[in-house]
C-alpha cells in the first residue's frame, strides 16, 4: 500500500524498510533488502547456475574419462586373448591350472596321413604315447574338492589316486583300434565286452564334450559340384600341456590295489 510519512515517523521503521515516497523529496529512497541479502536475487541465482553448470562439466568429463579407461581395458584384454584361457568348469580338477585354449586346423587323413594312422608298430608307439604314464598323485586338498570320491595311495601319505578322464577315452579308443586291427595286434582287452564299454564311453564323451566348430561346403573345381570340407579350425584345449601337467604328478611305483587303506576324508556334497 502506498502513502505518505514523515520524517519523524521513518525513525520508527529499520533501515532496511521499503516505503516509496510519492510527492515527497525530503525522505530517500531505503530497499527492503539489500542484493546481498535477497534470497530471489537475480544476482545470487545466476551464481548458483553458475556452479551448477560447473558440477554437470565436471560430471560430464569424469564419466567420458570412465568410459575411456573402460574401452581401454576391454582393448587391452582383446589384443592380449593368445592363449584364451577357458571359463572354470562346472565342476572342480586339480587340472583346471593346466587348460588352455588353442585353434586346431584338423587333418583329413587321406592324401597326408598322420602319425596315429595304420596298424604298424610306430603307430602303436605314438597311440600308447598319448596317454601311457597318466596315472596320477593329487593332493589331501585337491581329493577333498572332487565331486567324487577317490581313493588313497598306500605308503603316501596325503596323495590320492587320480587320472584325468582324456587318457581314458584314448585308451578306450586305442582298444577299439585294436579290435579293427585284430590280425596285427594281439590284445588281451580287446574282447568284445571291452570294446563295447569302450565305444559307448567315446560315445558318451564326444556328446558330452560336443564341438560346436562349423563344417563348411566349398566347391570343386575338380569335381565340378559342392563337397564338404574337412580342414577347418576348431577351438580346442591344449592337450600336450594337459599330458605334461599329469605326467609331472604320475606314480612312478607300482600300486598294489589289494591293500586297504583307510580314509577319513568326508564323503563329497555331490556325489560319494
Amino acid at each position: 500500500m502506498l502513502g505518505y510519512i514523515t520524517q519523524q515517523d521513518l525513525s520508527q521503521y529499520p533501515a532496511k524498510s521499503v516505503f516509496f515516497m510519492m510527492g515527497s523529496e525530503s525522505l530517500d529512497y531505503v530497499p527492503l533488502v539489500s542484493p546481498d541479502d535477497d534470497p530471489y536475487s537475480t544476482r545470487k541465482i545466476r551464481g548458483i547456475r553458475s556452479k551448477w553448470r560447473e558440477k554437470i562439466h565436471i560430471g560430464i568429463i569424469l564419466l567420458q574419462a570412465c568410459v575411456l579407461v573402460f574401452l581401454l581395458f576391454i582393448n587391452l584384454r582383446g589384443a592380449n586373448c593368445q592363449p584364451i584361457y577357458v571359463d572354470r568348469p562346472l565342476l572342480y580338477s586339480p587340472a583346471q591350472e593346466a587348460l588352455e585354449n588353442e585353434v586346431k586346423v584338423f587333418t583329413v587323413g587321406r592324401e597326408e596321413k598322420t602319425i596315429y594312422q595304420g596298424f604298424d608298430n610306430e603307430a602303436d608307439r605314438a597311440w600308447g604315447d598319448l596317454y601311457n604314464h597318466t596315472l596320477l598323485k593329487i593332493s589331501r586338498n585337491e581329493a577333498a574338492l572332487l565331486p567324487n570320491k577317490t581313493y588313497p595311495i598306500y605308503g603316501e601319505g596325503g596323495y590320492y589316486l587320480a587320472g584325468l578322464d582324456v587318457f581314458h577315452q584314448l585308451h578306450c579308443l586305442h582298444v577299439v583300434r585294436h579290435a579293427l586291427y585284430s590280425d596285427q595286434f594281439d590284445d588281451p582287452h580287446a574282447d568284445p565286452e571291452h570294446v563295447s564299454h569302450c565305444i559307448d564311453a567315446i560315445r558318451q564323451s564326444l556328446m558330452c564334450n560336443a564341438d560346436i566348430s562349423v563344417n563348411v561346403w566349398q566347391w570343386s573345381q575338380e569335381l565340378s559340384a559342392v563337397v564338404g570340407y574337412s580342414s577347418q579350425a576348431h577351438s580346442c584345449r591344449n592337450f600336450d600341456k594337459l599330458r605334461d601337467w599329469a605326467r609331472e604328478r604320475r606314480i612312478h611305483e607300482w600300486i598294489d590295489i589289494r591293500l586297504f587303506v583307510e580314509d577319513d576324508l568326508p564323503d563329497p556334497p555331490i556325489i560319494s
